[in-house]
């Protein structure tokens, strides 16, 4: 259901993984220019990701489900990190500043969506097991 706040979470770690795919810093960065592979892998499993956030939304019946697809979410959102990350360190572009001293905004961006989309979908998982832990304990009491 959309009202729950795991849902909410979700929505926006799937916002989160899905503008990657049209950050320029992520076809035109250096890390793309050195691996022809990056930006395509990169997109892709972005796509894959924010999908799946849409996807797990809807699985809000079978909570265990849900949280199951939450964790997956979590391991897409650190394979994403990860790739990024060690893409960039190894094209020598980590630092955030650009040829002119200023701050490279997209590649800034490009570091930090999959980083804060892994924490979205880590609240929303563990908001998925607050339900849990809450139903269990209503039938308890039944």
């Amino acid at each position: 259901m959309i009202q729950r706040i795991q849902s909410i979470y979700l929505l926006l770690g799937a916002l989160a993984m899905g503008g990657m795919p049209f950050l320029s810093a992520l076809w035109s960065g250096p890390a793309a220019q050195q691996f022809g592979w990056f930006a395509l892998v990169v997109s892709s499993l972005a796509g894959l990701t924010a999908a799946g956030a849409l996807g797990t939304i809807f699985l809000y019946r079978n909570r265990k489900r849900q949280r199951a697809g939450a964790a997956g979410l979590q391991v897409l959102a650190a394979l994403v990190t990860v790739l990024v990350f060690v893409a960039h360190y190894t094209a020598g572009a980590l630092d955030l500043r650009a040829s002119g001293g200023e701050i490279a905004l997209g590649r800034a961006a490009l570091l930090a969506l999959p980083i804060v989309a892994y924490g979205l979908f880590l609240l929303a998982r563990r908001a998925i097991q607050s339900d849990i832990e809450l139903v269990q304990s209503m039938d308890r009491l039944r």
